[in-house]
């Protein structure tokens, strides 16, 4: 039997005098409760203005989830939730249609996919000239696995999947007992999303769910020096979540980097 739901994407205005606007999450109305789920909320918010957004989109969360508990139309609910904290703004109401749960997770998971999280990289923007470079690196130093090899070889590997069904690719990766996930941004353009910037940050930070907390987090970006004032939100944001960062144009950064990654690759690490 089929069940009609009604939705309301959810909006985060951090500051209201800039009018920046992202979207962070859903709220449907279920049977007498709310399902709310908030994605990449806290990234999106620290990409605008630097600060941790954790504790107050979960409060929000809790407060949204027991207001709905309340008897009412999910239209007079609607009108409840946006008063609920003056950084979130819901927007108008839309409805999804399931015949299973497994129906509902996946109409979810579309909704969010599209309307919410950070759009995945094309296969042509995977491949930055950035990447391009480190590559023809270590391959001419016989450190980068072929195709077809895997960490277990013990070289370095491009496009390693971190969390396949959201998209999010290492640039590269290494095992020696010990993690290692580099996560790389080109900022050698007048213009780069700061999008970019949240989605390679996005990466680091969701290897330590994946590997643990002994996973070696490494940023690296490139800028020119008269540029590095311009990109420093960027480079703030990626810095964030690196345990470690590089700038590849500064010969000194390129090449501990470089020695970074090949001595990993000499030495077993048990952390």
């Amino acid at each position: 039997m089929a069940h009609t739901y009604s939705y309301s994407i959810l909006s985060a205005i951090p500051d209201r005098r800039r009018g920046e606007r992202v979207n962070v999450g859903i709220v449907v109305f279920r049977e007498g409760k709310a399902d709310v789920r908030f994605a990449q909320a806290a990234f999106k918010l620290k990409a605008l203005t630097r600060e941790n957004w954790e504790s107050r989109i979960e409060a929000i969360r809790e407060r949204i989830a027991g207001l709905c508990k309340q008897p009412g139309s999910p239209a007079d609910l609607l009108e409840k939730v946006a008063f609920v904290d003056s950084l979130i703004v819901p927007s108008g109401m839309g409805t999804l249609t399931a015949h299973s749960a497994s129906d509902y997770e996946k109409a979810v998971e579309q909704i969010l996919e599209s309307l919410v999280l950070l759009p995945k990289p094309k296969a042509s923007e995977a491949v930055s000239r950035i990447n391009t470079e480190i590559a023809k690196t270590f391959r001419k130093a016989k450190a980068l696995a072929k195709p077809d090899q895997g960490l277990k070889e013990g070289k370095i590997v491009r496009f390693l999947p971190v969390a396949p069904n959201e998209g999010l690719l290492a640039d590269f990766a290494l095992r020696n007992g010990r993690m290692h996930i580099a996560s790389t941004l080109d900022l050698r353009k007048q213009s780069v999303r700061l999008d970019e910037a949240a989605l390679k940050s996005i990466v680091l930070d969701k290897s330590r769910d994946v590997y643990g907390k002994s996973v070696r987090r490494i940023g690296v970006y490139a800028v020119e020096p008269d540029l590095k004032k311009h990109f420093s939100h960027h480079i703030e944001l990626l810095s964030d979540y690196a345990d470690e960062t590089y700038n590849w144009l500064e010969q000194t950064k390129r090449n501990r980097f470089l020695r970074t990654m090949y001595d990993a690759m000499h030495t077993h690490d048990t952390r």
